[in-house]
């Protein structure tokens, strides 16, 4: 029998009867003023294009490749490294809503202003989607009003909003809703129906990003978990495995092909991980089925078999995956000066003190939060719901230890345990008689304990204590004002900082050796050895591509991060003889304005011996 939604915390003031429907249509309110107020802040976007990260600017690049033309499941990059290419493994369901807003717009508005809408319209409707989600899963914990302050919290926590700005069309915000559809999935009170949704999205998020492998056992060994405590929650479990392992399947042979499944490539899905989930979804049910679910015993005994299963499947299958990290395969030169430089990917004590905290603080208020609403429940139903938050808030929150750019899937997370303390707090505070004390204590709740002040708070202490230590910004030469020079040239290929590349792409015509997407690890590489190697061995790497014809200019960035970095790790390098103004014979600068950011150097090829030089790795 379906229980009701846990009692909200309650307070003396008697409160009038509000409908449901006003509840919902305050959040979706609330989600439209969102929009509103971040098109504004954006604005300039809508005539410049402007990214936030590279990474944006490529998955538009795939998406206009798609739509001119490329084959559906060929998602490498033919100007990034020519004439080899650049493989990438991204996904095609990110590229479908950006495709099909571009292509309703196109004979309204026009190619150009398509692209724009498309790519500031995109990430609010992923917004819409995150709050419709936590509306849901805060209402099936603890009913409407905790539903709405969570929606208020989302909408207001700078950790998650900033993958869900206007242009922010990469991953990440489909990671986050996912997410948080898997976490509704284990509050819904029909457990059939809410393993199919959890599993289901797990599914995507694991054909998105492999970075959804921690976070599919998360989930796994809590359903698990509650099947072995409960037999009522054997439907969930067994739903669960079987959504998320056919889910997973029929989405890999969808969207990359029957032959992914053949393939072993450890940074996405594919054989080394669809046979494991395969083997998953077939043994616990039958295992369910052959031990029945009668004792604990048999349910524990029956979900050890599905994993322990699936576990050695893997290890049959997984072969240099098993290993862990696949940016290993870069090389140690690549792998030091480019992926480790990547703080989101890195650990939190690799981070500043702001960042770390910004990291922690919610997680762990959200953590306590939701401890303290589980010993306050009335009820074992609801009391079970909050020790399921707390298990998945706590999984999650060790990954964004270990993974900065994981900390938004464990904020949101967060959102219920934190509504719920905040709507007690606030509840007991208006019992007081004292308005000055009222208003007071409700301010500073609302600045201490809510993600955005929590954050903002400890930002400017953090921030505040290392100010003699900060580094200055580099310029920002991927804005379309920095790479206008470029338009200039005759159709070319050009030899460029990698974070610059996918800009370079969506902006002009040109092709470029490199960007930072870690398959392409010849053109990372080259790039890399090319910039920090003495002149005369940089020569012999430059010219020795693009079939050893070698690219056409070499293209640079004096005070991008990027560069800079080069610059100091490697004092003799190109990068660094470039910035002194020195350039070697066989580079020819081009004329620029002394102000202009960017360096453009043509190739001069003084022996005729391009295709033959040979390439030095250092």
């Amino acid at each position: 029998m379906a229980s009701s939604p846990a009692p909200e915390p309650s307070f003396t003031p008697a409160k009038p009867s509000i409908a449901p429907w006003h509840v919902s249509a305050a959040a979706l309110f609330a989600w439209l003023l969102c929009c509103a107020v971040m098109l504004w802040l954006f604005r300039d976007g809508l005539t410049t294009l402007s990214f936030r990260d590279p990474d944006d600017a490529m998955r538009l690049q795939q998406v206009r490749d798609w739509l001119h033309g490329q084959p559906f499941w060929d998602v490498s990059q033919h100007r990034v490294n020519p004439p080899a290419g650049g493989p990438m493994h991204w996904s095609r369901i990110v590229d479908m809503p950006i495709a099909a807003l571009i292509l309703l717009l196109r004979p309204l508005i026009g190619a150009v202003m398509a692209d724009r809408i498309a790519c500031a319209l995109v990430p609010l409707l992923l917004l819409g989607g995150l709050t419709a989600t936590i509306f849901v899963t805060a209402r099936r914990a603890c009913g409407p009003f905790v539903a709405l302050l969570a929606v208020a919290l989302l909408l207001t926590s700078p950790t998650i909003l900033v993958q869900f700005t206007p242009f922010r069309i990469d991953h990440h915000g489909w990671q986050i809703w996912m997410a948080a559809i898997a976490l509704c999935g284990t509050l819904d009170r029909k457990p059939l129906r809410g393993g199919m949704m959890a599993g289901l999205a797990l599914a995507v998020w694991l054909q998105i990003s492999s970075e959804g492998l921690p976070y599919a056992a998360l989930f796994a060994g809590v359903f698990a978990l509650r099947h072995c405590r409960d037999g009522k929650e054997t439907p969930r479990f067994c739903a669960f495995a079987v959504a998320f392992g056919g889910g997973a399947f029929a989405l890999l042979l969808l969207l990359r092909g029957p032959g992914a499944t053949l393939i072993r490539q450890c940074d996405s899905l594919s054989a080394a991980y669809i046979w494991p989930i395969i083997a998953f979804a077939l043994a616990t049910p039958l295992a369910l089925r052959l031990l029945g679910t009668a004792s604990i015993q048999r349910r524990l005994l029956a979900a050890a078999s599905g994993g322990g299963i699936a576990v050695g499947v893997f290890l049959m299958t997984g072969g240099s995956c098993l290993s862990g990290d696949p940016f290993k395969a870069l090389g140690p030169v690549a792998y030091r000066l480019w992926y480790l430089q990547v703080k989101e990917g890195r650990p939190v004590w690799e981070q500043g003190l702001a960042v770390a905290g910004m990291i922690l603080l919610p997680s762990l208020l959200g953590l306590s939060s939701t401890i303290l609403a589980a010993v306050k429940a009335s009820d074992r139903e609801a009391r079970e719901r909050w020790v399921t938050i707390v298990l998945l808030l706590g999984g999650a929150t060790a990954v964004s230890i270990m993974v900065l750019r994981a900390m938004s899937v464990a904020h949101v997370i967060a959102l219920p345990g934190i509504a719920w303390l905040l709507l007690a707090l606030f509840r007991h505070i208006q019992t007081w008689k004292h308005a000055v004390a009222r208003i007071l204590t409700s301010a500073s709740v609302a600045i201490l304990l809510t993600p955005a002040g929590l954050c903002g708070a400890w930002v400017l202490i953090a921030t505040s204590a290392a100010k003699a230590k900060e580094q200055p910004e580099g310029v920002n030469c991927r804005s379309s004002a920095a790479l206008e020079p470029l338009h200039a040239l005759p159709r070319a290929i050009l030899f460029a900082p990698l974070d610059i590349g996918p800009d370079i792409l969506v902006r002009t015509r040109h092709s470029v050796i490199g960007t930072a997407h870690h398959r392409n690890a010849a053109g990372i590489t080259a790039v890399i050895e090319g910039f920090t190697a003495p002149p005369d061995k940089a020569r012999a790497i430059i010219m020795h591509l693009n079939a050893g014809r070698g690219p056409d200019y070499v293209v640079t960035c004096n005070e991008a991060n990027e560069v800079r970095h080069y610059r100091s790790e490697f004092p003799k390098g190109l990068a660094a003889v470039l910035a002194r103004g020195t350039p070697p014979r066989w580079l020819q600068p081009l004329p620029s304005p002394p102000k202009q950011a960017l360096r453009i150097y043509k190739l001069v090829d003084q022996s005729g011996a391009k295709a033959n030089a040979t390439p030095f790795m250092q």
